[in-house]
């Protein structure tokens, strides 16, 4: 009886190394899973050939117009945010939706007041893929499901009304983000979404998941800068929230690669010999595990400048406080996916081609007093500014048909680069002022 009992413990601890082992695969030092290497691997489990299909997709775009910098045009898309909620702190407010599309805005458009903490190094290479975000509408779905991710198995349940989810809008048309509480096990993911592998020519029997599973997932407590939940880290701490995630996983969305490439391991593997696809990325042995450290050189480069870590890179996993940047190929290759594989969402029917007001700065920079100048009105507009870590500073809403100009009073700031956003409805633009 010994005897057996001894095998079974043997039989046990094995499956429970096993796991440990797997989990190492996908669970950085600081806990967080490992999106898009998790979304990858199951999804060629359920269905073989899908590696195959993005890593096809990903060489065509790549070879396109890769030696070219992202056109000067900007691309409008219409986003559908799918708030699903148990409890009142998971259905956050509006307020905290329209602050996410800001990050989204302001980081696809080089418009981040903290771009300018890019070490100078890598500032050839910074780029703009030049796209905007429209809030086209907020659903509001409560629920009593879960949404819980495994080795073998992502919550997509969340697109879905009939499991307690919400519907996906048109995917060929809209960028749907899901927002909820994801539910995990074996580590902290923050959200996941499917890069593209063909969409707009899938054939019968394609290694695709199905067209109203496209889009992105966000952990409610990942989203906008002004979110009033703390994610905490499980260590007694929180972590910074910036609303990168939804850069992040947005980034997938439109065919983007970590910039380590997911090779080697986090336990003393490195991935020099792996590579994210992008040429003027420089080689990372491995992710940042969530801090900001510029001494990271993981790499040593043989050929040409030995380059230190792109902790700032949007695809790296460090911290939010530190991400400010994409490369230029990086830029143009998603304006390709855009462009390509998900049209679509610049032939909406619907789409607003040009936001609601433009409006100029002036002085600018400024001192005492800055003016902001515009058309006239036909709708209450908001004016924010916020300073580099996305502290609102002032606010003012001016009624329709009052005034054409409005004063932000610069004197009350301190010397520095600020954003300010002028928003009318469910869109907004917005422009740097520096105050000296």
């Amino acid at each position: 009886m010994t005897k057996y009992f001894l095998i079974a413990v043997l039989i046990l601890f094995a499956g429970v190394l096993g796991f440990a082992q797997e989990m190492m695969g996908y669970v950085n030092s600081a806990g967080i899973i490992n999106d898009h290497k998790l979304v990858m691997d199951i999804m060629e489990q359920r269905y073989p050939g899908y590696n195959e299909h993005v890593l096809e997709t990903f060489d065509r775009n790549n070879y396109i117009d890769m030696s070219k910098e992202a056109k000067t045009v900007v691309h409008q898309v219409n986003v559908v945010f799918h708030i699903v909620y148990q409890t009142p702190e998971e259905n956050i407010p509006d307020s905290v939706i329209y602050s996410q599309v800001d990050v989204l805005n302001e980081d696809y458009q080089r418009l981040n007041a903290d771009s300018v903490n890019l070490r100078s190094i890598f500032t050839p290479i910074a780029g703009k893929p030049n796209i905007h975000f429209n809030v086209a509408q907020i659903v509001r779905v409560p629920t009593t499901s879960t949404f819980s991710v495994s080795l073998t198995g992502l919550p997509d349940n969340v697109k879905e009304t009939a499991n307690g989810g919400s519907d996906a809008w048109d995917t060929e048309h809209y960028v749907n983000i899901w927002v909820c509480k994801l539910e995990s096990f074996f580590g902290i993911l923050f959200g996941y979404a499917y890069p593209p592998d063909g969409l707009s020519n899938w054939p019968a029997g394609s290694a695709a998941p199905s067209p109203e599973l496209e889009g992105v997932v966000l952990d409610y407590r990942s989203v906008g800068r002004n979110n009033p939940v703390p994610f905490d880290d499980g260590m007694g701490g929180t972590f910074y929230i910036n609303g990168r995630t939804a850069t992040h996983e947005v980034g997938h969305y439109f065919g983007m690669r970590h910039i380590w490439g997911d090779g080697g391991g986090i336990f003393g593997g490195d991935s020099c010999g792996e590579d994210d696809g992008i040429a003027d990325t420089p080689n990372q042995g491995a992710q940042s595990n969530n801090n900001c450290d510029p001494s990271l050189n993981t790499c040593i480069d043989s050929v040409g400048t030995d380059m230190p870590d792109l902790i700032e890179n949007h695809m790296d996993y460090s911290e939010e406080a530190c991400k400010n940047m994409w490369t230029q190929m990086q830029s143009a290759f998603m304006r390709n996916v855009l462009e390509n594989e998900r049209q679509g969402l610049l032939n909406a029917a619907d789409i607003k081609e040009k936001s609601p007001v433009d409006f100029s700065l002036f002085p600018n920079p400024a001192s005492e007093i800055c003016s902001i100048i515009a058309p006239e009105f036909d709708d209450a507009v908001e004016l924010m500014v916020v300073d580099l870590l996305g502290k609102v500073l002032w606010t003012k809403t001016i009624t329709p048909g009052l005034a054409k100009v409005a004063t932000i009073p610069t004197n009350i700031m301190n010397a520095g680069i600020y954003i300010v956003t002028l928003r009318s409805g469910a869109n907004a633009v917005s422009k740097k002022l520096i105050v000296n």
